[in-house]
């Protein structure tokens, strides 16, 4: 990586390798407070941010005394990638600059800025150019406004800065009821703040790292003390870093080094890989890296001469976040019909400046023959549905879809094919096993067990809806009453529209339920003075002597709950929500709903993959389970994958000429998915009830 050193007012381009010195490095910080704005009288609600050496100096301990460094301003971080640093490169040591910064104070040459797309009524958006040295990634951080996107600018209704269409101009956008409406009063606005020491300041990631050597002096103090010596006194520094070499994640590839530290740097931030449609023989290996000004394009080779490519657009990448982001690679032959899929952390990576390229195959840069898949069906042994629903076998598939070009077909007992696309429509078939192919191989089979609507089952039984934002959302609990209609059926629960009760959170999981007493503006009722998930607790202090049945659908915010996600610790919190309600009553039946699936699309496959295997996990922990009153109930195949997810229609607009519809929620069905998930568990209610 290219490293451009400042040397007095000059700034002259070096190439340096990263590390060159085994000694220490101290990193940037970016340590934001944000006033409360229901006290804050300020109307921009203005962050203070601190980094590491406030006041311009950074002092290090050691065991002889202090060293003090001089910074021409603190050191910032806006992700592990993009930090600013103190450092020795090659023999120098110095200050590393990855984090530009850009401070507003009036003088820019603002316009209006009148493109219809980004117009609301609730706003007045503003433009200036950046100025020199335009980057590449759009991402940052401000003191005074949310960083968005240029997408995401258009349907802001709030405060908010992002870079134009290309990262030359800056777009800033004020609502309007802070009297901000034309230019001449945006720029008071600036220099105002500017002159009372709180300029709006915008942090963003630099192309090139900025080195700045310091002085012989400091350069003999720094280089008489040993790395182990020390010590980190600054309050927001997150400590001191000891040089290592950056090696490639060896989960995935077959060497811990390619011999290029910046082919390493990509390879170490691949979080997940896999490879469809592929002889489990075949090789594969990471080719070549070429950035631009637009993004970055990714290769993979095979050893027939197949490459793959995957491009990272800089518009929508997010370099800063903690979340994953895919990178899919597909050939231009043909006959090359395998599809890679790598899941990459942005957040440690620092995109190149130039091209990577050279001898690499697959002894250097090799993908592991465990990351080609084997494709698979997790299917129930019944699925229960009333007559009028769907049965989709999609949500089954793992490691194959009809997205990567697999032949989906569903047959009877007498081999007659029923789907052609997995779905399954209740009305046109009848009870009995049915049989699932991909490719014309059978995968598996599940029966399917077609109900009409029954009545009187739940005559006078109460239920309970317990669970996260399925529940919360009081659509599934309201089609459940409207389809149940039985006389006397009584819903249980503190939270949700009258007749329709439940005990739903959104974004809690069986975790939550079993150890935090609030969470995103909920309440645990369920926990006891011990701060133990007590059933008999709950239902005492909310006078309520008795319950027939239990749904509950946990699991989704489970597997994806940092630090508790694991299989083991998931199902131990379900056991103990399980033997807290059986030791309250043991005649009460609980239904659990195993996860339901994503929308399925390219970028729900790695999470709905995630989820079959935990399904698998569950079913296999609780197998057998039914005889003590606990049941699983695979609601999964009881939602179309496509059909029963919200949609909108796209705005056309001078950026946008695509006025197709496009999904707005992978997770959360429509009205019509979650009747669906209604009428599957009144449907295993049926089949489970005396």
């Amino acid at each position: 990586m290219k490293k451009t050193v400042l040397a007095a007012a000059l700034f002259l381009s070096a190439a340096f390798t990263i590390n060159a010195y085994a000694g220490f490095s101290i990193e940037g910080a970016y340590h934001a407070v944000r006033p409360d704005t229901a006290y804050n009288i300020n109307p921009y609600n203005v962050s203070t941010v601190s980094g590491v050496g406030e006041g311009n100096l950074y002092t290090l301990l050691t065991t002889t005394g202090k060293i003090e460094i001089p910074l021409d301003y603190p050191l910032y971080r806006l992700s592990a990638g993009y930090t600013d640093k103190i450092t020795c490169v090659d023999g120098i040591w110095g200050i590393e600059r990855n984090v530009g910064l850009k401070i507003f104070d009036g003088s820019e040459d603002w316009s209006l800025y009148n493109k219809t797309a980004f117009k609301n009524d609730n706003t007045t958006i503003f433009q200036c150019s950046f100025g020199e040295n335009a980057p590449r990634i759009v991402n940052g951080a401000s003191t005074h406004f949310d960083v968005h996107t240029f997408d995401s600018q258009k349907t802001n209704r709030y405060d908010g800065i992002s870079f134009g269409e290309t990262t030359d101009t800056i777009l800033m956008r004020i609502m309007n009821v802070r009297n901000v409406k034309d230019v001449d009063t945006l720029k008071t606005y600036l220099k105002t703040q500017y002159d009372n020491g709180t300029p709006v300041k915008f942090f963003y990631c630099l192309d090139e790292p900025v080195f700045t050597p310091f002085d012989d002096e400091l350069q003999k103090e720094l280089n008489s003390v040993k790395p182990s010596e020390v010590r980190n006194i600054d309050p927001y520094c997150l400590g001191i870093k000891y040089d290592s070499v950056t090696e490639e994640n060896t989960d995935y590839f077959v060497n811990k080094n390619s011999g290029n530290e910046e082919m390493n740097e990509f390879l170490s931030v691949v979080k997940d890989l896999k490879i469809y449609n592929s002889d489990e023989d075949k090789k594969f290996f990471v080719s070549g890296i070429y950035p631009d000004n637009s993004g970055v394009k990714f290769t993979v080779s095979d050893e027939e001469g197949n490459v793959y490519t995957s491009t990272l657009s800089f518009a929508k990448a997010d370099f800063i976040n903690a979340k994953n982001t895919e990178l899919e690679f597909v050939s231009d032959n043909e006959n090359a019909n395998e599809i890679i899929k790598m899941y990459v952390a942005l957040n440690y990576y620092h995109v190149p400046t130039e091209s990577v390229t050279g001898d690499f195959n697959y002894e250097s840069t090799g993908i592991k023959s465990e990351c080609i898949t084997k494709k698979e069906a997790v299917l129930p042994e019944k699925v229960y549905a009333l007559e009028g629903t769907t049965v989709d076998f999609n949500n089954s598939l793992l490691n194959c879809s009809a997205d990567f070009g697999d032949k989906i077909e569903v047959m009877d007992d007498d081999g007659n094919i029923i789907s052609s696309d997995g779905r399954v429509k209740t009305d046109d078939i009848g009870s009995g096993e049915y049989y699932l192919y991909v490719n014309g191989e059978e995968l598996g089979s599940t029966e399917i067990i077609i109900e009409d609507v029954q009545d009187n089952v739940l005559s006078n039984k109460k239920v309970m809806f317990l669970g996260d934002s399925l529940i919360n959302e009081n659509l599934y609990t309201q089609y459940f009453t409207e389809i149940a209609e039985n006389e006397g059926m009584e819903l249980l629960g503190t939270r949700g529209n009258e007749g329709s009760k439940h005990e739903g959170r959104g974004g809690w999981s069986a975790y939550d339920y079993c150890n935090v007493s609030s969470k995103y503006g909920y309440s645990n009722p369920f926990l006891n003075e011990e701060g133990k998930f007590d059933f008999g607790y709950y239902m005492k202090n909310n006078g309520y002597d008795s319950v027939d049945y239990v749904v509950v659908n946990l699991g989704i915010n489970d597997i994806n709950l940092s630090g508790h996600n694991s299989h083991d610790e998931i199902l131990s919190y379900f056991d103990e929500m399980i033997e807290s309600i059986k030791a309250y009553d043991s005649n009460i039946k609980i239904i659990w709903n195993e996860p339901l699936m994503l929308f399925d699309s390219g970028t729900t496959k790695t999470a709905k993959y995630e989820r079959l295997a935990f399904v698998k996990s569950l079913t296999e922990h609780f197998e057998g389970s039914e005889k003590d009153g606990v049941y699983f109930c695979p609601v999964y195949m009881n939602i179309d994958s496509f059909g029963d997810f919200k949609f909108t229609i796209s705005t056309v607009d001078e950026f946008n000429q695509d006025g197709s519809m496009k999904v707005t929620d992978t997770t959360h069905p429509n009205n019509f998915g979650y009747e669906a998930l209604a009428k599957a568990t009144y449907a295993f209610i049926e089949n489970i009830a005396e």
